[in-house]
């Protein structure tokens, strides 16, 4: 009898192992939560991969939603200049530049929801990289 409860416990503490590393994979951030030395090595690298692909898109968002924050002044400015020799050019040109500016306002919010910021980002590779060294896995 008590070997089919221990039998039961290991499995019940198996089944909420998986439970928690699969909540691991579904959200990367909980690796701040559980310490990385709680991951295998594997995990680790496979985590790695992950946080250096989303730095890799977090970047690539950015330039382009600066892009647009830099392009609305200078739509703005044609705009203006656009009055003085063509109103066409002036109606054109600042709904345009009004429109980068509300992209570039949405844009800055969606990416600080969805990546925190970039130094976030970065404390998460720092601390996989220093739990790997410590492993002797990553030089």
């Amino acid at each position: 009898m008590a070997l089919n409860t221990e039998k039961h416990i290991d499995k019940s503490i198996e089944d909420l192992l998986c439970k928690i590393e699969q909540q691991c994979n579904d959200e990367p951030d909980t690796l701040l939560i559980v310490h990385p030395e709680n991951y295998t090595t594997e995990h680790l690298f496979q985590l790695r991969g992950r946080w250096q692909k989303r730095n890799k898109e977090y970047k690539k968002m950015y330039r382009l939603i600066f892009a647009l924050g830099a392009l609305s002044p200078l739509f703005f400015a044609v705009g203006m200049s656009g009055f003085l020799f063509s109103p066409l050019l002036g109606v054109v040109f600042l709904p345009i530049s009004v429109l980068f500016f509300i992209a570039f306002l949405i844009g800055i919010f969606m990416v600080s929801y969805r990546f925190k910021s970039y130094g976030y980002q970065e404390s998460i590779i720092s601390t996989i990289d220093k739990e790997l060294k410590k492993r002797g896995q990553f030089i």
